[in-house]
Order: C-alpha cells, then structure tokens, then sequence
C-alpha cells in the first residue's frame, strides 16, 4: 500500500505535490485538535498556513504546529533520543497553545496527576497518568530506548509507542497532539512523508476504534495484552493510506482532463506558452488546493515560473482579460481559474 501511494503520488506534477502536502498538514492539524476537544476549522488552519507561507508578522493560532509538520515533512525535526528532546518536542507543538494553568510544572514534565477520561457518556475517568515525575522520567526514558533500539518492527514499535506515550500522559495538555506528532515523525521514516500525514485523520475517521483500542488495553481484564492496540492502530492507519491514495487518484484524473481543456483552449491560439504554463499551475492549486475559492499570489506564480512579478502581472491580466481567469480578495490578490470555466 505505501508504495502504491508513494508511486501516485511522486507521479504528479510539482505544484499538485506541493498542494497535496499542505492540504495533508491541515487535515492532520485539523483531526488532532478534533481528538482534543480543540474548536478549530480547516478554514482556520489554511489561512495560519498561508500566512507562514508568506511569512508575514501576523501571528495566528496553530503557527507552531503548523511549523512543527513542516519542519517534520523537511527533515528538520530528528528523533527524540532523550527526555529533553521529548520536552523540546512538545513546547515546539505547544507553543502558544495551551493555557498557564497547564504547563508543565515540573523539572521536564508535570508534577501531579492527570487523568484521561471517557470521551462520551459519563466522562468517568478511565486512566490516570504516571506520577511522580521521578517516575515520567524513568518510563519515558524507557519508551525512547525501547523506540530506537530495541529490534522488535518499525510498525508494531510505533504502535507500542502510541500507547505508552498515552499510558504515561507526561503532560497535563497537549499529550494527544504531542503522541500523534511523534508517531508521524517515526512514520515518515518507515512509509514515508505523505503515509506519515496520515494518523490523525485516520485516528478521528475511526475515532470509536481508536478510543476504543485505549480503553480495551488499559482495562483490569485485559491485563496489559498489547494485541487488540496494535492490530486497531495499524488498520486505521492502512484505512487512511489507502483513502489517501484514491484521493490522489481521482483528483489526478481530473487533472489531466483539465489539462486536456486548457491545451485545446482556442483563446490561448498565438499565445506565448507562458500563458498555458501559468494556466496550468493555476488549476493544479484549483484541484490540489486546500481551498478551491482561493487561488495563487503573484509572488507564488513568479517564483514558480522564475520570471518576475512584473512578467506575471502582464500575464495575468491578459488571462483576465480572456475570462480565463480571475482575481479575489485585497492585500494579496488571489489569482484563480474563473469560476464555472470548467463546467462549460
């Protein structure tokens, strides 16, 4: 399975790769603050991302995990190898987002208990996390020996390790959004860094499962049998990688039935191939975007094309000028195929 979604996805061209990516991380940030309890919306999420994109001074919520996955996604971000490293992890995660109340009070970690309750129903409290903190320290410095060391298989470690992540809850927020990251960062270095984008949204898909697989493995009578958490994790993450690839699929063949349109678009006759370049990194953001209302910045297609703002603002109003194209919104402009241009 991630080779067929590798081979898809490495198979589409450049700006669609780039889309696809971004559209992942938000989709990922967006399940993990729905695991949480965290209101967000992916609205929300494309706009913290763009402007990091742009880098502009504005600061919006979400800007540090964002980063995080970014900095995941471009190697940037090691394995832990240390319980500092974990904590360095989880304030990259964190940053900005959790309230005073509940940061970390101890040396690394928390200092007194937290618990995990039931996500419906009562709300009972299911499990209560480690304590003290001499004892976080001691069990999270085992789970990073057992991660990188020991010679049990890649998958089923990473399954084992997002259970005990969770068993020993260090924090007192932030440990489901921290436990996911690092499970994706162990990911990417098995299936890959599309397959590794691929937990959250899995995990809240089959959220029932996946909540489930916690509460069976921490029960009295199951007695710490790893079994049922492993084989539930592993196919929520097979499910999502297989829904992933369809995806890619199918917008990919609208894709090239775009292309086919623009390539015999009577307008663009006589028409530098410039035009056609551009038109086509256009609708590559139109069905690979994160939001199909939105479209590219000048500077975005300048950079794509390596020709200046100039060049492309000549090119652009051109296009317009054929009803090809328009432009949104103020401060930037947002250049967008003109709506309902395939449907005609």
């Amino acid at each position: 399975m991630v080779q067929i979604l590798n081979y898809t996805f490495y198979k589409l061209p450049r700006i669609a790769r780039a889309q696809f990516i971004k559209q992942c991380i938000i989709e990922e940030l967006y399940h993990t603050n729905d695991l949480e309890g965290v209101k967000s919306s992916r609205e929300e999420i494309a706009r913290s991302a763009k402007e990091i994109e742009l880098k502009t001074k504005r600061k919006r919520r979400f800007n540090s995990m964002i980063t995080s996955y970014m900095q995941l996604l471009n190697n940037e971000v090691s394995l832990p190898e240390s319980v500092n490293d974990i904590r360095t992890i989880y304030d990259l995660i964190t940053d900005g987002e959790i309230e005073d109340k509940d940061k970390p009070d101890g040396e690394i970690f928390r200092l007194e208990e937290t618990y995990v309750h039931k996500k419906s129903g009562t709300g009972k409290i299911i499990h209560t996390g480690l304590t003290p903190e001499s004892k976080i320290r001691i069990e999270m410095d085992n789970l990073l020996k057992f991660m990188n060391k020991s010679e049990v298989p890649e998958l089923i470690k990473v399954a084992v390790g997002h259970y005990f992540y969770g068993y020993i809850h260090p924090f007192y927020d932030g440990n489901g959004r921290t436990s996911r990251f690092l499970s994706s960062l162990y990911l990417s270095k098995i299936v890959g860094d599309i397959g590794a984008l691929s937990l959250s949204r899995a995990a809240n898909k089959f959220s029932n499962k996946y909540l489930e697989a916690f509460e069976v493995t921490n029960s009295i009578k199951n007695n710490g049998e790893m079994n049922y958490f492993i084989e539930s994790l592993l196919t929520v993450i097979l499910s999502a990688l297989k829904e992933m690839a369809m995806e890619i699929k199918e917008k990919d063949e609208l894709l090239r039935l775009a292309i086919e349109k623009i390539d015999q678009e009577p307008k663009l006759n006589n028409k530098k191939e410039r035009f056609r370049g551009v038109m086509f990194t256009i609708v590559q953001n139109y069905f690979f975007g994160v939001e199909s209302s939105k479209g590219m910045t000048v500077k975005e297609l300048a950079e794509v094309h390596s020709v200046s703002p100039t060049t492309i603002r000549a090119t652009v109003k051109k296009l317009e000028e054929l009803s090809l194209i328009e432009q949104i919104g103020q401060k930037p402009v947002y250049i967008k195929i003109k709506k309902g241009y395939f449907e005609s």
